[in-house]
């Protein structure tokens, strides 16, 4: 179970001391975080992500309605960080201490030129590894930014997450997550807002690389090397040549002879029922309840009715059992989910 305890002036502090309290596929990304300027390094972009995955808005209850004064703290023993990261336990100090500076100093930089607005704020209250633990404490006052409580979030797969080595890679997928629905569109970006969003400028719009003024430069390193990892790792993003010029993953949009705009050129689709049943047989095999319970829950979540590959009267009692460590890691099980999921029954308990 969770080992959530409250300090006297009510801080909330969240344990993670094994991965099973980690939801076993996603984690959210709010669509502001998504956006904003904040350039990171792959590591950065890992423990981000590792906070991510963990966080909960159930956690800020007490926050938010004034009973505690502080924001969560969130902690992560040796076990969870060696698995997470994929080191053992006595390089964990080498491999967190740099990226943890970095963050340290990080700022969130959220700009609106439509109402000539901008605002600068800190990421993180402090970062601290001390016992094998590495201690967490957001800034509250990115609270909204953090949850995703306005505009909606992207569901990235931290698998393949923590699998792309390139920091422009570990930028861009993100950002294609947050457009999985069929009902949301990613609209075109000028070439200044890519240098922008892949961190390529300094607070004064000045290019911190040289060499990346040159679109050539640019899009290979940023765009055509992010999309060919991606491409390699996320089976369920399909990546589209354009018809125009023949670039994989893109349309550049040209101002006179130069190339002015880009236009992302990508579609998902559903794992296919055959993997999915692999998927489930390998977790049987390695008798991991919970964990197939989580991948049951996300299919829940996303229902279809007579869909292929939905689950079955055993996956979901199954699903049901866990239900009580489910929602003690974060999985909402609201009125909504209680609903698909005796859409899900009755289908099932019909075949």
């Amino acid at each position: 179970m969770t080992n959530q305890n409250q300090t006297e002036n009510e801080q909330r502090v969240i344990r993670t001391d094994d991965s099973k309290q980690l939801p076993g596929q996603f984690f959210k990304k709010s669509h502001e975080l998504v956006f904003s300027q904040l350039t990171m390094t792959p590591k950065e972009h890992d423990i981000m992500a590792l906070l991510l995955t963990r966080l909960h808005k159930d956690h800020w209850d007490s926050f938010i309605d004034g009973t505690a004064i502080r924001a969560p703290v969130y902690q992560f023993n040796s076990d969870v960080l060696s698995e997470w990261f994929g080191v053992k336990k006595v390089d964990l100090y080498n491999t967190l201490v740099a990226p943890s500076e970095g963050l340290s100093r990080k700022q969130v930089g959220l700009k609106n030129p439509e109402k000539n607005e901008f605002d600068y704020i800190n990421l993180f209250k402090r970062l601290s590894y001390k016992d094998a633990t590495l201690t967490i404490i957001p800034n509250d006052e990115l609270l909204n930014e953090y949850l995703g409580i306005s505009q909606g979030h992207a569901q990235v797969d931290h698998r393949i997450f923590r699998k792309l080595k390139k920091e422009h890679s570990k930028r861009l997928y993100p950002l294609l997550c947050r457009f999985k629905s069929k009902n949301t569109q990613l609209h075109t970006f000028t070439i200044e807002e890519l240098h922008q969003f892949f961190g390529l400028l300094d607070p004064k719009g000045n290019m911190i690389k040289k060499s990346y003024a040159s679109n050539k430069v640019f899009l290979d390193r940023c765009i055509r090397s992010s999309i060919e990892e991606i491409e390699k790792l996320d089976s369920n993003i399909r990546f589209l040549s354009c018809e125009q010029t023949g670039s994989f993953g893109y349309q550049p949009i040209k101002h006179g002879r130069k190339i002015a705009k880009i236009k992302f050129l990508f579609t998902w689709h559903k794992v296919k029922a055959k993997e999915e049943i692999e998927l489930r047989e390998e977790l049987s095999k390695e008798q991991e309840s919970l964990k197939k319970s989580e991948m049951i829950y996300q299919l829940i979540a996303n229902f279809i009715p007579n869909d292929d590959g939905n689950p079955t009267v055993e996956e979901l009692n199954e699903l049901m059992a866990n239900g009580p460590m489910l929602t003690s890691q974060g999985y909402k099980m609201d009125g909504e989910f209680m609903v698909k999921l005796g859409q899900a029954m009755k289908e099932a308990l019909s075949k």
